[in-house]
């Protein structure tokens, strides 16, 4: 079925969005049952000659329009129970289709005025050079005052700041684990996520996300059952459901994970 999506190079509509757009259409009209699952991000681009990242792109969005759900070691699945309304006015109000800022909601004026301060402060030089490896040394400052204040750095030379998200959990994958490790994810799962341990050969096993998020127990009994060599989770608004481990859960898991002696990776 999705052979006859066509895609256009020379439109000035992005292939990831064009993508998105059709295989969007494909589901809504029926054509993609509900349930069904999609090719995995690297058959498609293989089909269509794209960048695999353009695929995860894709499927990103079509996850946050609620119209596909990816399971961790089955692949992403339509999930789609009704029309979807969608709004066609540029006055419909914000779109939360991205975690990228709205172009009409952004402030724009304020942050040209931003700027422009920083270029003509006396610190403007320093701008034009390679910045340090250890990354920006007020904001290096900053988070070691606040992580001594919590009791979770003991010293600066642990801190490691990273180039967003994705470098983190790639830094993380190559150090913790190797082909064939274990790492625990929440399921569904965030793409970008995947797509990092997807890479490394590792095999990722599911931990179902409630009303609730993660269980403690769901925790523990995977733990014993897969020996994982990580825990990956995301106590604050997971993606993609938005929901948030209580307190006392995380308190619970936290004890879960130190008694067993495993790592535990906070994605927030």
């Amino acid at each position: 079925m999705l052979g006859q999506i066509q895609l256009d190079e020379t439109s000035p509509t992005p292939l990831y969005r064009q993508l998105r757009d059709q295989i969007a259409s494909l589901i809504r009209s029926g054509n993609l049952a509900n349930s069904s699952r999609l090719p995995a991000t690297r058959e498609l681009a293989s089909q269509f000659g794209l960048n695999r990242t353009t695929v995860s792109a894709a499927y990103e969005l079509l996850e946050a329009d609620g119209l596909i759900r990816g399971h961790v070691g089955r692949g992403s699945f339509v999930h789609f129970d009704g029309p979807i309304s969608m709004p066609t006015s540029e006055d419909a109000g914000i779109s939360f289709e991205s975690s990228r800022p709205s172009g009409d909601q952004f402030p724009l004026g304020d942050f040209q005025k931003t700027c422009t301060e920083v270029v003509t402060s006396t610190e403007a030089g320093s701008i034009l050079q390679l910045g340090s490896p250890a990354g920006y040394f007020p904001l290096r400052r900053l988070l070691i005052k606040e992580a001594a204040e919590e009791g979770s750095l003991d010293d600066g030379d642990d801190l490691i700041i990273t180039n967003g998200c994705q470098h983190a959990l790639d830094l993380i994958q190559r150090h913790f684990t190797a082909p064939g490790s274990v790492v625990l994810v929440e399921d569904p799962v965030y793409h970008g996520l995947r797509n990092v341990f997807d890479r490394s050969a590792v095999r990722l096993v599911g931990l179902p996300v409630t009303s609730e998020g993660v269980r403690p127990e769901d925790v523990e009994r995977a733990i014993i059952a897969e020996r994982p060599q990580l825990v990956v989770l995301t106590p604050n608004f997971q993606n993609p459901t938005g929901l948030t481990i209580p307190l006392s859960s995380r308190e619970a898991i936290a004890r879960i994970i130190e008694r067993y002696g495993i790592t535990l990776v906070e994605n927030d």
